[in-house]
């Protein structure tokens, strides 16, 4: 239904269909592909991206120009706060070593991947939402939805929760003989 009702991507020529854009998914291809890899991350990539957006979010005056750099940050934040818990639970495994080095590293993949699997899940379920006549996205709020302060903290707690949960997650049972 989405593929009948969207392009994904780039516009095609002659294609009137809306254009429903996916750059987390190519990002999400790039870490994954990395990660899995054991190939060098480039965390200074990930960092000058977070500094950027955090600039432009201090230099910006207007509300209007808030949601590019709103997307511009949620795209780099998890990736490279996921990057950094990455790294030390190598780390972490790499000292333990044997088969439960390896358990550590499997793990973290596994709820990871899950994550990812049910954010692209969440994605699709909110382009679904467009295919139902009359519906819009204002009718979609929690209730501290119009309270910024709360909003925020609230969706940086559960951020928090989710590195936590990846970390000790990855951690489960494991003995450090």
């Amino acid at each position: 239904m989405l593929a009948r009702t969207f392009q994904f991507g780039e516009a095609l020529p002659g294609d009137l269909r809306p254009v429903l854009a996916s750059p987390q998914a190519s990002i999400m291809k790039a870490l994954v592909e990395g990660f899995m890899s054991h190939q060098p991350i480039a965390y200074l990539l990930f960092g000058a991206g977070a500094m950027i957006a955090l600039i432009m979010e201090m230099l910006g005056q207007t509300r209007a120009d808030f949601r590019p750099r709103c997307t511009f940050a949620r795209l780099n934040t998890p990736a490279l706060v996921g990057g950094f818990i990455s790294h030390f639970l190598n780390k972490r495994s790499e000292n333990i070593g044997g088969s439960t080095g390896k358990t550590i590293r499997e793990r973290g993949v596994i709820i990871a991947s899950g994550l990812m699997a049910g954010g692209a899940l969440g994605g699709v379920l909110g382009a679904a939402f467009r295919l139902i006549p009359g519906y819009r996205e204002d009718l979609i709020k929690t209730p501290f939805y119009s309270n910024d302060a709360v909003s925020q903290s609230v969706s940086a707690l559960l951020f928090v929760g989710l590195c936590l949960y990846v970390w000790f997650g990855s951690l489960k049972n494991v003995s450090t003989e």
